[in-house]
């Protein structure tokens, strides 16, 4: 275990999965030196719960967002309130926003009205996005090359190492969760070799996407350390040295 911190940059510590144990879940982040979380928001009726969470927490940081994978649940009304309560809440990201074009997902078109919404309030915000794309990462590129101010991260990247290499030219961080740690997971492999540590964040996606050597259980922020120790190996880099880059790049991004 590395002795420098790491940070969690993307982990639903809201979610009900952790209602039982969400005190231990965060005492056994921190004794593995993960010294920060970041709690993304999904639906307009949790971002009040993640505020809450995150102000009994230092070392628990908001987003709120409308992610697309509840877009049923969503109304054009929710995006006023939206920026209203980042105006109020200051959190340190808007999200979890995005799009999501698996088949059984609701049309793309209310999802790119959705998503270009949420863009121009963290435009207007000066806030970084975080952004969740499944099978839409040029769809997310081209979107985003609109607008000219924003910063932020794709979350657990499933795209190219090309379009890696686009969105970190668009000043954004490419997070990886521990789907990096499974064997057949070439793509992201290669992804993870090539681009650059200062564009590299990384993240759970707790409860969801737990690492390989845990596979089948739940996923929490402490696993975290199984996903650097990968990455540690492919880029043939001590997990020291990635484990402080990636956590001064989210301290960057978020201004943690």
């Amino acid at each position: 275990m590395p002795t420098a911190t790491l940070i969690d940059s993307h982990c639903h510590l809201d979610f009900e999965a952790f209602d039982h144990d969400r005190t231990q879940v965060i005492q056994r982040a921190l004794k593995n030196n993960i010294s920060d979380i970041v709690i993304p928001g999904t639906e307009k009726k949790y971002w009040h719960r993640i505020n809450e969470l995150c102000a009994s927490h230092k070392n628990l940081h908001a987003c709120y967002g409308l992610h697309p994978y509840w877009l049923h649940y969503h109304s054009q009304q929710d995006l006023t309130q939206l920026e209203e309560y980042i105006s109020k809440h200051k959190p340190v990201a808007l999200g979890e926003c995005g799009l999501d074009f698996r088949p059984q997902h609701i049309d793309k078109k209310i999802q790119l009205n959705f998503f270009k919404a949420q863009l121009a309030i963290a435009e207007n915000q000066q806030l970084p996005v975080v952004i969740h794309a499944v099978k839409a990462t040029e769809a997310i590129i081209q979107t985003i090359k609109k607008y000219k101010k924003l910063t932020g991260m794709v979350h657990s990247y499933s795209g190219s190492l090309e379009q890696a290499k686009q969105l970190i030219d668009l000043n954004f961080f490419i997070s990886i969760s521990g789907s990096v740690t499974y064997d057949n997971a070439k793509k992201i492999k290669t992804v993870v070799k090539e681009i650059p540590l200062t564009s590299l964040l990384l993240e759970t996606d707790a409860p969801d996407q737990v690492d390989q050597e845990n596979s089948g259980k739940r996923n929490e922020p402490a696993y975290l350390v199984n996903t650097l120790n990968v990455i540690s190996a492919l880029r043939n880099e001590q997990p020291e040295v990635i484990a402080q880059q990636t956590t001064l790049n989210a301290k960057t991004l978020f201004n943690i």
